[in-house]
């Protein structure tokens, strides 16, 4: 018989980055359809919040700050009052506290061989990173499994955070002082990731550049977390480092299309149905991919997938993000955007 969790608290705990926050909407938002008197609280990590922390579905959105004396364990007074805990990564700090403070239906991925995990409730056995499956879908999975009910709906429709008129003003703002005037077509270009070992090769992204300068008339704006001489010096428009989150979902909402590796613009381009070119590299576009207006670019090589470990000491010299040129993205994106 499936539970009924009108009435019930559920914390649902992602340490990831901004793609693994946006691929848990859908479940959430079909658990809050679903039961319209339950309470859901979402811990993560501070530097990620801003993505989620608006949705209308999640009653409370708390992090953990890290650098910040017992950042870990000021949560924990949310914690206690949760009828249900679900960590979807190994956090043996907060797992521990969780069993001595008898906090009720605890849930985590579990370790072999440790004792915490010999205390949980029960353990997750739907895993993003061992399912070929689009990652919403196994998250949906994931609670589905863990709260005994069953989730229904599109899996495939993610959220973000929407800005207010004053931060779309901000970011009008920014776009006029590099150039850009209010209403012009843009393309973006993301070619950082937060692994450098995924960041797109600045030979191919001058060349891409020379393409789209050559066959439209349409700038191409930087943007991303990291700084970048190569780009500052050589090309026009820039707003690396410039935005946070909430400007970042607003530039990417204006733009024509997004140029990126396997990150999270990626996902927030998915979120908001606004065309996208994905550079996959280490993981596979079925998992990560959105499944709307989205055209990955993924080389299949025999040695792909692979771990984070092997990517950060690849023995082929990381040629399945290396391979990836200027002429394949621009053939995908001149379909995208028809040459005149």
């Amino acid at each position: 018989m499936e539970n009924n969790l009108n009435g019930k608290r559920i914390l649902v705990e992602s340490g990831g980055g901004v793609g693994d926050l946006i691929m848990f909407t859908p479940a959430l938002r079909s658990l809050k359809e679903k039961f319209t008197g339950c309470m859901i609280t979402f811990l993560t990590i501070d530097k990620t919040v801003d993505v989620i922390n608006r949705l209308p579905y999640i009653d409370r959105v708390i992090c953990i700050k890290r650098g910040r004396f017992m950042g870990r364990y000021r949560v924990l007074p949310d914690l206690i009052k949760q009828d249900y805990l679900i960590f979807t990564e190994w956090q043996p700090h907060l797992l521990f506290c969780a069993w001595i403070l008898r906090c009720s239906h605890r849930f985590s991925v579990g370790r072999d061989g440790k004792f915490l995990t010999g205390t949980l409730h029960k353990r997750i056995r739907h895993v993003v990173s061992s399912s070929i499956n689009f990652a919403a879908q196994t998250n949906a999975e994931l609670l589905s499994d863990m709260l005994d009910v069953k989730l229904n709906g599109d899996m495939t429709k993610c959220d973000v955070s929407m800005p207010t008129e004053s931060e779309r003003t901000e970011v009008t703002r920014l776009l006029n002082k590099i150039g850009i005037k209010t209403g012009d077509d843009f393309i973006l270009l993301s070619p950082f990731a937060s692994s450098k070992e995924r960041n797109w090769p600045l030979k191919e992204v001058e060349k891409l550049v020379e393409l789209i300068n050559k066959n439209y008339n349409i700038p191409v704006i930087f943007i991303g977390n990291t700084d970048s001489p190569f780009i500052e010096k050589k090309f026009q428009y820039s707003l690396l480092r410039k935005t946070n989150i909430i400007q970042l979902i607003e530039v990417i909402r204006r733009a024509k299309c997004l140029i990126t590796p396997d990150s999270g613009p990626m996902h927030i381009a998915g979120a908001l149905n606004v065309p996208c070119i994905s550079l996959f590299s280490k993981d596979i576009p079925s998992r990560w991919a959105p499944k709307h207006n989205c055209w990955p670019i993924y080389l299949s090589y025999p040695c792909s997938p692979c771990t984070p470990e092997k990517f950060r000491d690849c023995p082929y010299d990381l040629k399945c993000m290396k391979d990836i040129t200027a002429n394949m993205v621009f053939k995908v994106l001149s379909n995208i955007l028809p040459l005149k």
